[in-house]
């Protein structure tokens, strides 16, 4: 009887993004998040290595956003792509926010602070912290209507992200929770990209003959 080699796995499922490296990355990000929190907290000190490393956490999750989308958001819905470009979007002017207010405000005055607030950075700000706010909301929105992701960490981190982006305006405890909150999210929708990943892999390794072929 004739046989044919199968293909190869990857060519089976072609994977337009490393999902275990968005998902690694997220975990990453995660990590950020909380020492983010403890730092605001006064639980770790506030230093050149903690300001660095704050901005890190958005622009990780740029990276898992991606993954997290590659395996759990309908590839053909425009309502899909909208909310993972405007999240994508979000987190890099995010991104851009952390990095002046932990490496350029923390060496000037307040007086100084508050001028450039007043002109278009403060501008450049509030657009910045809308996008992220939005953007964030409709990807998850995207991914409870999808409904491949787990609910309760995407529900979790649409919420800990309103307060986020809202800093201005809500006590410094809600801040901390809400960077705790979302870090936790992240996690849990990390280990859950990891896992469904493997399952994944492992099904189709057990679609395919030790020998590497199938009945022809």
């Amino acid at each position: 009887m004739l046989t044919t080699t199968s293909p190869t796995l990857d060519r089976q499922t072609p994977a337009p993004f490393p999902v275990r490296l968005a998902a690694v990355t997220g975990l990453a990000a995660a990590a950020v998040l909380f020492v983010n929190a403890a730092k605001r907290a006064e639980l770790i000190p506030l230093n050149s290595a903690t300001q660095l490393a704050a901005p890190l956490a958005q622009a990780l999750a740029i990276i898992l956003v991606i993954g997290l989308a590659a395996v759990a958001l309908r590839q053909s819905s425009k309502f899909s792509a909208v909310a993972l470009v405007l999240n994508v979007l979000g987190l890099a002017a995010a991104t851009g926010v952390e990095w002046v207010i932990n490496l350029v405000f923390v060496r000037l005055d307040p007086s100084q602070i508050a001028t450039l607030r007043a002109g278009p950075l403060g501008t450049a700000f509030v657009a910045a912290s809308m996008i992220f706010l939005l953007g964030s909301i409709l990807y998850s929105l995207a991914l409870l209507r999808d409904g491949k992701a787990p609910r309760i960490p995407t529900i979790a981190s649409g919420i800990a992200t309103i307060p986020i982006a809202l800093r201005n305006f809500v006590p410094e405890l809600a801040l901390d929770l809400a960077l705790a909150l979302l870090g936790a999210s992240v996690v849990w929708l990390a280990l859950w990209m990891l896992q469904s990943r493997s399952a994944t892999t492992a099904h189709q390794l057990n679609a395919v003959s030790p020998a590497g072929e199938e009945p022809n």
